[in-house]
Parts: C-alpha cells; sequence; structure tokens
C-alpha cells in the first residue's frame, strides 16, 4: 500500500513538471519571432512612429504580463509538490501507527499455602504476570507443579515429568523456567499432560521484573502467564520444602502500546528524502529556465536597439537651408515630430517604401 501510494505520489508531481515546464521555451520562442519581426519591418516602424510607438508600448505590457504569469504559476506548483509531501508523510505515519500496536493483558497471581511454622494460611496476590500472545484471557487454578527432574525444570522434553496430583479430578498449574527452547515448545509438552495453565519465570533478563508477551500459536485452549524471576524462584523455593501452593491467576488491566519499527522510519524518511529532492530539481530547474529566458530577452533588446541605431545611421542626413521647399507653408510636416521644418534644422530623409 506504501509503495502504490509513493507511486501515485511521484507520478502526481512528474505530472505536474512537466505539465509547467513548457512554459518558458513557449514564451521564449514567442519572443525571438517577434524580434525577427521588428527587425525586419524597422523601416516600416521609423516610417510610422506613432503606430510603433502604440505597438512597442503593446509589447512590453505582453512581456509584463508573461513575467507576472511566472509568478503565480511558481507558487501554484510549489505549494502543490509540498502539499503532495505533507499528505504523503502524513499517510504514511498514520499507517505504521495503526500497524505498529501491541496489545496486552496484565495478569493478577495470587498465591496460597499453609505456613507450617506458624499453620497459618498466607496469600499473597500481585499484578506482575503477563498474559502470552496466542493464550485465551481468562482465569485459570490449581496446584502449582514443577518438573519431577532439577534438568527438565525447562520442561524442553516432550516426556518431561511432573509429581502426581493427590486427586485425578484436581486442577494444577505447571511452573517452569524460561530458555533452553521455544515458549511454543514447552507448552506444547504441558499441554499433552492436562495442565490447566503454565506459568513460565523470566530468566536471564536485565531487569529482575522484567515480563514479556510470549509468542506461541498452536498450543490451545491452556493459559499460559509469565511471572518475573523472583516471584517465580519465591513458588519453587516453597515447592522445594514440599509445601503445597495454589496459583489463582485472574485477568488484570489490557495495555496497547504503540511504537514505530526501525523499517518504518527508513522507508518515511527515504520517502521524504525524496520528495525533498524533487522539489528541490524543480526549483533549480525553474529558476535555470528563468535566469535563460531573461538573458534571452535582455540580448533581444540589445539586438533590436543595435539594429535600430545601425538602420538610423544609414539614413541620409541633410541641412535645412533657407529657401528650400520644406520650408513652404503648403510642405508637408515632418512624419514624425508633425511640425513643419525650419531653417537650419537637420533631417534624416526616410526612403519611401
Amino acid at each position: 500500500m506504501q509503495v502504490l501510494v509513493c507511486l501515485y505520489v511521484c507520478v502526481c508531481v512528474w505530472w505536474t513538471l512537466a505539465g509547467s515546464s513548457g512554459f518558458p521555451f513557449n514564451e521564449g520562442r514567442r519572443l525571438a519571432l517577434t524580434s525577427r519581426e521588428c527587425i525586419c519591418n524597422l523601416w516600416l516602424v521609423l516610417k510610422e512612429r506613432r503606430a510603433a510607438h502604440f505597438s512597442t508600448e503593446e509589447e512590453e505590457e505582453e512581456e509584463g504580463a508573461m513575467a507576472l504569469s511566472l509568478i503565480p504559476a511558481c507558487r501554484s506548483l510549489a505549494l502543490s509538490t509540498w502539499l503532495l509531501s505533507f499528505c504523503f508523510v502524513h499517510l504514511l505515519c498514520l499507517d505504521f501507527t495503526v500497524a505498529e500496536k501491541e496489545e496486552w493483558y496484565t495478569a493478577f497471581v495470587n498465591i496460597s499455602y499453609l505456613d507450617p511454622a506458624t499453620s497459618e494460611v498466607r496469600t499473597e496476590k500481585t499484578e506482575c504476570g503477563r498474559y502470552g500472545e496466542h493464550s485465551p484471557k481468562k482465569e485459570a487454578k490449581g496446584l502449582a507443579l514443577v518438573p519431577t527432574l532439577p534438568q527438565d525444570r525447562q520442561a524442553c522434553e516432550p516426556h518431561v515429568r511432573f509429581p502426581p496430583v493427590s486427586h485425578t479430578s484436581a486442577s494444577w498449574v505447571a511452573l517452569v523456567a524460561a530458555g533452553n527452547c521455544t515458549y511454543r515448545e514447552k507448552i506444547r509438552n504441558i499441554a499433552t499432560l492436562n495442565a490447566s495453565a503454565v506459568v513460565i519465570y523470566n530468566t536471564g533478563s536485565s531487569s529482575p521484573n522484567e515480563t514479556i508477551t510470549m509468542p506461541h500459536p498452536d498450543t490451545g485452549d491452556v493459559v499460559v502467564i509469565m511471572i518475573p524471576e523472583p516471584k517465580g524462584r519465591e513458588i519453587v523455593a516453597l515447592l522445594e520444602q514440599n509445601i503445597a501452593v495454589t496459583v489463582h491467576i485472574t485477568i488484570g488491566t489490557r495495555n496497547l502500546q504503540k511504537y514505530v519499527s526501525r523499517t518504518s522510519v527508513v522507508f518515511v524518511s527515504i520517502s521524504f528524502i525524496v520528495l525533498m529532492i524533487i522539489s528541490l530539481a524543480w526549483l533549480v530547474f525553474y529558476y535555470i529556465q528563468r535566469f535563460r529566458y531573461a538573458n534571452a530577452r535582455d540580448r533581444n533588446q540589445r539586438r533590436l536597439g543595435d539594429a535600430a541605431k545601425k538602420a538610423i545611421s544609414k539614413l541620409q542626413v541633410r541641412t535645412i537651408k533657407k529657401g528650400d521647399k520644406e520650408t513652404d507653408s503648403d510642405f508637408d510636416n515632418c512624419a514624425v515630430c508633425i511640425e513643419g521644418y525650419k531653417p537650419n534644422d537637420v533631417i534624416r530623409i526616410l526612403p519611401c517604401r
């Protein structure tokens, strides 16, 4: 799903870039064509000064409008790129937040036994257990038993043996240590002996009171919990003194833990970096085209100015003298300044075409 969203966003960004990249080139070609037409028709422009003046103003307005049209195009494209980037990263983060969840339940462990020194029944209830991932979340009760042989305390052997229960109908709870094999193997070895629950105490952990949510698929309906190592060794010590211990397991607190895995962080980071590179590449491309367009416009303007000066310099220059026909009142006025000629005026003779 994340890959499809990434491809969709990249295609949208690329389509937007491709759709807007042709704008400067089209305007550059139109400007070059206008420049060539102006050079070819220079004599006509000089002959009809008024029309040329208004035409120049229209061209300047057109160029100004063209330059201004680049601004909203830039803003809209930049906004769309950043908006797509934000939405894409937001969707990824939401998806990973939903995917990376762990639901687990604590378990109340109530142990009761007869103290041989005082002949009193002692009861201890603590919320120190945690249900296994695939364990049914329900109560369980029975006499606590450990494997008969000390080397089988981890219940990794298929034929592990436990002390017999006094009554065949009495329920019992297996107490074994973690390690040496998978949780699934331990539980399946014990489930064949009809235990009502399996209590695994954690061993070798950096924290003495640490418990985890054990994965144990395909282990049936047996209740499975984990308790801290000190609590497990406390019960084992009582059993080694031939003290009968009854364990009562009840459901505790529901917990919902959210976390982001390293793979998710790397994927989101790479996706965001790719979109940032696309945005930066577009900005570089845009400013390069803008610089080229400005240089082309300046070159065309300079070329126009040079061509106009060169054309004007080739026109024949003449000084009006007193008595010339141009000084007559019925002679035509100046075609450029729309005024009559006076003696000592320096004029340029325009070719008639």
